[in-house]
Order: structure tokens, then C-alpha cells, then sequence
């Protein structure tokens, strides 16, 4: 019997703890959309979470040493123990206690700051999902880079067969070496070695992002990099404006600097008096009869006259963390322009990238269509034709490593701004 009882207790127990979820299984169309409402809710982002809820659960612990304490408690005592002419007793009460802070600053301010450690918890878990959604968008843009690539290189394969066809027609009609085939063969299997290795890193990417948005491994999510915007301008003071606004970290170190400046204000409490009021009431019997009923007021006060100067370091010690969280405020305040400025700057350098991609690439589609026009004719040199096509391999990967590159200024120019943050703090 008693151990079916405790086989039924640990059963509650674990049926009470929460168990995970199972990973999401996605096969089709991923946009980034969807990758940054899924990497908001993290494995990252719930650690993150968690941290801010255990800061605000500390500041409700002490908020409550501010409120009235109510208790119940109860006496039964019996005594047959008959000494010094001491009577055989016995008594059975329950009493009501209460305390009621009258004048507490020491604890008004401490609760104060830690509501602003709170604050600045839950703005500092809203960065590291800002941070954790811009890890996640540039993976994506990987996984959409390395799956281009891929499909680039098998067009490369394809031209290179193209290619391998055309030397062995000329051959057959005699118009070419022999030899020129087993080169063709060998660029051919250089290019199927390159698709194999793009594809494998298309593989490795799709992978570290399916961990990264609790996504099962088994999966098939197909990821597309998004065309670049090459007329869009960064408003530059107005994004900075946006940072000190609404950047988590910067609305953090503020709270912060409000949180030291009450610890301030605890620390040069102490030199004054503190007030309280109890009560209590009591019901019960006694035997001796002592009473039924009764009750009991009290106000004390308590005025602190020496302590041999811990409350006077206690008030530089507080000064210290108050200077500490200003100076950290200013940095973060000024990373925040830096991230801003130089975000906007690699958004405009990726894309001048992307229109000098794409000028290289028609250049190299030309230089192709003349290298094939001379080897029909009998005119070109047969590497021509084969340096052309690596040209073309090239700076077609070229383009979409252009377009990446615009994808990740892009997410970084948000990251400044803080614009990946779960609203409100």
C-alpha cells in the first residue's frame, strides 16, 4: 500500500513537469517572415525569457517586504510536569499576527530599484532576442546562399556537358584534337565535385538553422534569398533617434542607472528611524483558565546612532555602482550610433555590390557568347571558351553572394535599430 502511494506521487510530479515540444516539421516555403517570428520564440529567446521572469519575480519578493504582513499561529502545549510548584496546564489558541510597515524608507527604496532591475531584465532578455533574431535571419540568408550556389553549379555541369558536346561533334568531324575531350571530361567532373560541395554546405546550413528554430532535422524547408532593394536610403539620424528609443540595451542601461541611483537613496536611509506597527489577537482555552480572548497592539521605532561607518561606505559604495551605470549608459548609448552608422554604411557598399555583380556577370555572358562564336568559326583558342565559362560560373555566384551580402546588411541595419525586439519590455 505504501509504495503504491508513492509510486502515485512521483507519477503526479512528473505529470506536472512541462515537457518539451517536440521539434516542428517543416517541408515547403520558408520566408524570412516566418524565421523571425519563429526565432522569437527560441531556445535562446525562453532562456532569455526565463531570466527576465526571475528578475521581476525578485522585485515582487521585494515589493512585498513594503506591504502589511498577515500570519496565523497556533499554541497547544500540555504540561504534567509539576516543579516549583507549577500547576498541571494546558492551552490550545490561535492567534492572528499582524505588521505593518509605518515608515520604511530603506525598503521603499529597495523595492523601487528592484523594479527597475526588472525593468532592465526584461530589456536586456528583448536584446538577446533582437540578437538571436538577427543570428537567425543571417542563417537563413546562408542556407538561401549556399542553396543558389548549388543550383548555380548545376548549371555550371550543364554547361560544361554543353560544352563536352560541342568538342566531341568537332572532333568527329575532325575539326579538333582528340585530347580536347578528356579535358572537357575532366572540367566536367571538376564542376559535378564543386555542385556535390555546394550542396553538402546547403545541407550544413538548412541544418544550423533548423536547431536554431527548434525545426526537425528531417525537414525540408525550401529557402529562397530575397531580392535586394537597391533604391531604398537609410534616414540615417532618424534610425539613430529609433536606436535611443527603442534599442533594448540602451533602455536597459537607463533603467539601470534608476536602479543605482535608488540603491543610492536606500544606502543614506539608513541614518534615518524606521517605524512599524504589530497586532495580534488570540482565541483558545487554557487550563489554569488564562483567558479566551485578547488582543495586542504595538509601534516600535528604531533610529540607528553607530554602526562604525558601514553605513557611510555603504553610501559610496552605492555612489560607485550609481557612476559605474552613467558611464555604462553613455557607452551603450554610443555602440548604439556606431551599430547604426556603420550598419547603414555595408547596406550601401552591398548594394553597389550587387549592381557591380551584376555588370560583371553580363560582361563574362558576353565574353562567352564571343568565345563560342570564335570556336565555331575556327577562329578562338579552345581554352577560351572553357576560361569564359569559368567566368560566367564565377560571377554568377558572385551575384548571389551579392545578394547575401545585402540580405545580412539589411538584418544588421535592423539588429542597430533594435527593431528585431519583442515590444514592450
Amino acid at each position: 500500500m505504501h509504495r503504491a502511494v508513492v509510486m502515485a506521487l512521483v507519477a503526479s510530479l512528473v505529470s506536472a513537469v512541462p515537457v518539451s515540444a517536440q521539434p516542428m516539421q517543416w517541408n515547403g516555403r520558408l520566408t524570412q517572415a516566418q524565421v523571425i517570428v519563429r526565432a522569437q520564440e527560441s531556445f535562446d529567446a525562453q532562456l532569455a525569457q526565463l531570466d527576465a521572469q526571475t528578475a521581476a519575480d525578485r522585485a515582487q519578493a521585494a515589493r512585498a517586504q513594503t506591504l502589511p504582513q498577515l500570519s496565523v499561529s497556533e499554541t497547544a502545549m500540555k504540561s504534567t510536569l509539576v516543579q516549583l510548584g507549577m500547576p498541571a496546564a494546558r492551552q490550545i489558541y490561535a492567534s492572528l499576527n499582524a505588521d505593518v510597515p509605518l515608515f520604511a524608507p530603506q525598503a521603499w527604496a529597495g523595492a523601487r530599484a528592484a523594479g527597475d532591475d526588472a525593468y532592465a531584465a526584461r530589456a536586456t532578455a528583448a536584446m538577446a532576442v533582437n540578437q538571436v533574431v538577427t543570428l537567425a535571419v543571417q542563417e537563413y540568408d546562408a542556407a538561401g546562399l549556399a542553396g543558389a550556389i548549388a543550383a548555380q553549379r548545376a548549371i555550371d555541369v550543364h554547361d560544361q556537358e554543353a560544352h563536352l558536346t560541342f568538342t566531341e561533334q568537332r572532333v568527329r568531324a575532325g575539326a579538333s584534337p582528340r585530347y580536347l575531350v578528356a579535358r572537357d571530361e575532366a572540367a566536367i567532373a571538376r564542376a559535378q565535385q564543386s555542385e556535390e560541395n555546394a550542396k553538402a554546405d546547403a545541407a550544413r546550413t538548412v541544418h544550423a538553422l533548423d536547431v536554431l528554430l527548434d525545426i526537425a532535422v528531417s525537414s525540408h524547408p525550401v529557402i529562397a534569398l530575397e531580392p535586394p532593394s537597391l533604391t531604398f536610403t537609410p534616414d540615417v539620424p532618424l534610425l539613430e533617434q529609433r536606436a535611443y528609443a527603442q534599442r533594448p540595451d540602451v533602455l536597459a542601461a537607463q533603467r539601470s542607472l534608476l536602479a543605482e541611483q535608488q540603491r543610492v537613496t536606500r544606502a543614506r536611509s539608513a541614518y534615518l528611524p524606521t517605524i512599524s506597527a504589530t497586532a495580534q489577537t488570540y482565541n483558545g482555552f487554557s487550563n489554569p483558565p488564562l483567558g479566551a480572548a485578547g488582543a495586542q497592539v504595538g509601534v516600535s521605532a528604531t533610529l540607528p546612532l553607530f554602526n562604525g561607518g558601514s553605513r557611510s561606505a555603504d553610501v559610496r559604495i552605492a555612489l560607485a555602482g550609481y557612476e559605474r551605470a552613467h558611464i555604462e549608459l553613455e557607452r551603450t548609448r554610443l555602440q548604439a550610433q556606431a551599430d547604426v552608422l556603420d550598419a547603414a554604411r555595408d547596406l550601401k557598399a552591398a548594394q553597389r555590390n550587387v549592381v557591380t555583380a551584376n555588370t560583371e556577370l553580363m560582361n563574362a555572358k558576353v565574353s562567352l557568347h564571343i568565345a563560342q562564336l570564335r570556336a565555331r568559326a575556327g577562329k578562338g583558342i579552345e581554352l577560351d571558351t572553357l576560361d569564359a565559362l569559368a567566368s560566367v560560373a564565377s560571377a554568377r555566384e558572385d551575384v548571389v553572394r551579392a545578394q547575401a551580402r545585402y540580405a545580412d546588411s539589411d538584418a544588421a541595419l535592423h539588429r542597430a535599430v533594435g527593431d528585431y525586439a519583442p515590444p514592450p519590455y
